[in-house]
């Protein structure tokens, strides 16, 4: 039924697409550029081939864990008190990064002990997807979940940082293509399949029909709870490969290390808006919105700045992408 009704939506959400960038995107763009070219003009490492691909590095950890968190928010709605919201993020990222580096360590191939990890993360997204689904509201029940996957992470690593070693995950920090790293890579790889999904599929069509407005989606033939159920549970499972991929980076699962990514995770979902004609959360957007907060963090870090101001820099941020997303609503009302 979803399929047969996919093209009846589809119209308004390519001519939507077509529409130009207003003045508030303009100015966004604008506040982008101005602040790259503060960065390069700033620090004459900033441009530096191996900085770009500190950067890209950096970028994609949250960026993969954004593009889930994203996906939720196209089919749960930008309503940040009852639409889709995903806090348990960071603490899944931590807690998979924990449970890859204990297989590691207890002789597990690279490649299962990641396995290991990602499966702990859907376990998880399965029960936050369950837990909406029943009717609990997004921003509870996954903050409940936030802090049963950060209670499982001290417990699992003791509060103690594990070492990982071996040529999988010396692989999966140092290899690079193209002049782009591996981790990079993947990201790009996600953000693409992700694009392809919510944008030329009838799933992605219905997924954002669903968010924006579930009763007519409802009433048209759609589940709604289908789709929200799926969302959570690629949300933990890429929240759950970002932190295998942290892990990677840091050559140890440090713990807490999650919760600490999460204001770049909300803050990368919610400003893929700046990079969307429909002003809608995206998943190319997030893609971008990642690299763009990499660059920010790499660029004040270059420049001197202490590390929080840095965070305050990304607080501020998060208050006008939602201050956008609230008015937004408001005039739509």
């Amino acid at each position: 039924m979803s399929a047969a009704i996919a093209p009846a939506n589809e119209a308004p959400a390519r001519s939507a697409q077509g529409r130009k960038p207003g003045l508030a995107a303009w100015i966004g763009y604008a506040g982008i550029g101005a602040v790259l070219l503060l960065f390069a003009f700033g620090s004459p490492f900033f441009l530096a081939a191996s900085n770009i691909a500190t950067i890209l590095t950096q970028a994609s950890v949250f960026g993969i864990a954004g593009v889930g968190l994203a996906i939720v928010i196209i089919a749960g709605g930008d309503d940040v008190l009852n639409g889709g919201i995903d806090l348990s993020t960071g603490a899944v990222a931590g807690l998979s990064g924990t449970v890859t580096a204990l297989a590691a360590a207890a002789g597990a191939p690279g490649l299962v002990s990641v396995l290991y990890g990602v499966l702990v993360a859907t376990a998880i997204g399965i029960v936050n997807g369950l837990s909406v689904t029943l009717g609990l509201r997004p921003l509870l029940a996954t903050l409940a979940t936030m802090g049963v996957a950060a209670s499982l992470e001290l417990v699992f690593s003791q509060n103690l940082k594990i070492a990982v070693s071996g040529s999988f995950f010396e692989a999966a920090r140092a290899s690079v293509f193209l002049g782009i790293p591996l981790a990079a890579w993947l990201m790009i790889i996600i953000g693409a399949l992700g694009w392809w999904v919510y944008g030329k599929t009838s799933w992605g069509v219905n997924s954002y029909a669903v968010g924006q407005n579930p009763t007519a989606a409802q009433v048209a033939g759609l589940d709604p709870r289908r789709y929200r159920l799926a969302s959570y549970v690629l949300s933990s499972a890429l929240a759950g490969l970002a932190g295998t991929l942290l892990v990677a980076r840091l050559s140890a699962a440090v713990p807490g290390i999650g919760t600490q990514i999460l204001l770049d995770i909300i803050l990368v979902a919610y400003m893929s808006m700046i990079f969307s004609r429909r002003r809608l959360v995206s998943v190319v957007g997030t893609v971008l919105a990642a690299v763009f907060v990499a660059a920010l963090d790499n660029g004040l870090t270059l420049l001197g700045v202490a590390s929080q101001w840095v965070g305050a820099a990304k607080g501020l941020l998060i208050l006008l992408v939602l201050a956008s997303v609230t008015l937004r609503g408001r005039k739509n009302r």
